[in-house]
């Protein structure tokens, strides 16, 4: 996977300018230098960035010169969701480093339990910090959900699959769970009692044999009595 940029010269409200001629503003940043502003295809960053994502190494082609970076971030359009600026971060290839590597659920909607209605998967973690040398990085971590086989179940960092000889996960002890199978809260609704057409009439005249004053004694119950039901159904939620 590759990049070619140009430097770039626009700042500010200049920006908007290349956007419109369908190029993206970024940066690269290395360690101990001054960043670096830079211009490149949209078009070409949103395929390399779909298939390299933040863990994978690009090659990066500046002028005459090309070296290995990292996406470190990428600024989307709050509407369009589009790419509106991106940073680079230049890699030293025999230094390892640190990195949020992805967690990837595959085959929930396969899970016997959850095709059931009886489950759910919950991920627990969005994403895992890993130390390893650039070239090492696992893309993602991707848990199969169809190995969750009862309630309770759980995948734990000690269940992840990945080279332990170089990568290293320290911020997890060997037992934090990061997906687990969670058994469905059902809802419970509060029936109506029926009332028989009958007792609805007996009601009736039992209320117009009221006196004013009881009326609005038990109007005024009413209204308390469905002010507490609606509490503790916000409670409840």
């Amino acid at each position: 996977m590759q990049i070619t940029a140009q430097p770039r010269e626009k700042f500010g409200k200049q920006v908007k300018a290349l956007r419109f001629l369908n190029s993206l503003p970024g940066v690269v940043m290395e360690k101990g230098s001054q960043s670096l502003p830079v211009v490149i295809n949209a078009v070409e960053f949103g395929k390399v960035f779909k298939e390299a994502g933040e863990t994978s190494l690009i090659d990066f082609n500046l002028g005459d010169k090309s070296f290995k970076v990292l996406v470190s971030e990428v600024q989307v359009h709050p509407v369009s969701m589009k790419p509106i600026h991106a940073v680079f971060r230049k890699v030293d290839l025999k230094a390892k480093l640190t990195a949020q590597i992805p967690v990837e659920v595959i085959n929930d909607e396969q899970n016997p339990l959850v095709k059931a209605g009886e489950a759910i998967v919950l991920k627990l973690l969005d994403e895992i910090a890993v130390e390893a040398l650039p070239a090492d990085l696992p893309k993602e971590f991707v848990i199969d959900a169809l190995k969750l086989v009862n309630i309770g179940d759980e995948i734990t960092i000690a269940d992840l699959e990945y080279d332990r000889t170089k990568v290293e996960i320290s911020e997890y002890d060997d037992d934090e769970p990061v997906a687990k199978l969670d058994k469905v809260e059902e809802m419970k609704v509060e029936e109506e009692v029926a009332v028989s057409e009958e007792e609805a009439i007996a009601q009736v005249k039992a209320t117009e044999e009221l006196s004013d004053e009881e009326k609005a004694k038990r109007d005024a119950e009413k209204k308390e009595e469905k002010s507490e039901k609606d509490k503790d159904k916000g409670e409840k939620k």
